[in-house]
């Protein structure tokens, strides 16, 4: 198991301070003045602007009180990329200047006699690593922050699946119910002997729901979203559960992946039509494959406007968001004189 940062930040701040301790040896302000900036470290993670005020202030004593540099001074680098990192522009720009105005001043006060070739070249080296550093730690925010904003995309496409996948299933499952259960009453209430039959309809529809969600939630426990693949077979038996009021022309083959895409647009189509075309509407569904493009027809014979809306909006917006991942293109409006259609064409792929 690796080491937890905070543990690796303490012992690099002991072994530096040991350094400076061992170098700046017999003299006690040079001994003092060392510790805190090597404590800095330490707390470089945690409290980045702590850390270099610390950082800053301990170097500053040291170029005034010592008659030389400290070991303990090559913290100061490490404080600047640090606070750069974990903290925000302003910040890193204000370190940055400190830095570069330490880098200066520091070498003109403890190279006092030297020539100005050499304390230009000592500033100059001194100020490019401020410089490297604070690049560093630049660019290592930007890949965090890049990653980070990567990951709540992706987080939001998956919530944005997961309510398509939960919309498809519920939404025509509880259509379906619906209807079943308006048609069953004024039957019921026609012929009191058939209650028994319309209420065996609903609870095997109503288990169906129950058995759609359930392959969804452990779809989504295992980690995926929707690895189910229904193919033609599914699409039967979509059509089927609608019985005399829908028809299914299925020409080419389907195969499970493009199924399952076709699945869900049909399935969306059909609860549309159940919620709007009106009870004695009929439907019909026809699938064609040829090549590489598939072609989903969704026609319904309903009366009304309210043969051509979409309640709020979701099916529609789920139904083209499916259509478009997948590179294909969706169309929706009402015919003349009468009915609603959907179109939806999707490239076959190998």
């Amino acid at each position: 198991m690796p080491p937890r940062p905070w543990t690796a930040d303490t012992v690099w701040a002991a072994t530096l301070a040991a350094l400076s301790v061992y170098f700046a040896y017999p003299n006690p302000a040079g001994c003092l003045l060392a510790l805190p900036l090597c404590a800095a470290l330490a707390v470089r993670r945690t409290w980045p602007v702590v850390a270099l005020v610390v950082g800053v202030v301990s170097a500053a004593a040291q170029a005034v009180v010592l008659p030389q540099v400290s070991v303990s001074i090559l913290a100061v680098p490490i404080l600047v990329y640090s606070l750069r990192r974990w903290s925000g522009r302003t910040l890193g720009l204000i370190s940055l200047g400190i830095a570069l105005a330490g880098a200066v001043a520091g070498p003109v006060i403890w190279l006092q006699g030297a020539s100005p070739r050499d304390i230009g070249v000592t500033s100059l080296c001194y100020a490019l690593v401020i410089i490297v550093v604070y690049g560093v730690g630049l660019r290592v925010r930007e890949r965090e922050e890049a990653a980070l904003a990567n990951a709540r995309a992706e987080a939001a496409e998956e919530r944005a699946e997961i309510a398509r996948e939960v919309h498809d299933v519920v939404a025509h499952s509880l259509s379906l119910i619906a209807v079943q259960a308006e048609g069953g009453r004024s039957k019921a209430m026609r012929d009191p002997a058939s209650a028994p039959e319309v209420l065996g309809v609903i609870a095997d529809e109503s288990r169906h729901a129950l058995d759609e969600i359930r392959d969804m939630i452990t779809v989504l426990r295992k980690g995926g979203i929707s690895s189910d693949q229904r193919g033609a077979a599914g699409i039967h038996d979509l059509v089927g559960r609608l019985g005399d009021r829908a028809r299914l022309t299925v020409v080419g083959d389907v195969g499970p992946s493009l199924g399952f895409t076709i699945y869900r647009v049909v399935q969306e189509a059909l609860t549309n039509f159940l919620r709007h075309a009106g009870p004695s509407a009929t439907v019909t569904v026809t699938v064609a494959v040829d090549g590489d493009q598939a072609e989903v027809t969704v026609q319904d014979d309903g009366h009304g406007p309210a043969a051509a809306t979409d309640g709020k909006g979701h099916g529609l917006t789920t139904m083209r968001e499916r259509i478009q991942a997948r590179g294909g293109t969706l169309t929706a409006g009402p015919l003349t004189p009468v009915g609603y259609q959907v179109r939806a064409t999707v490239p076959v792929m190998s």
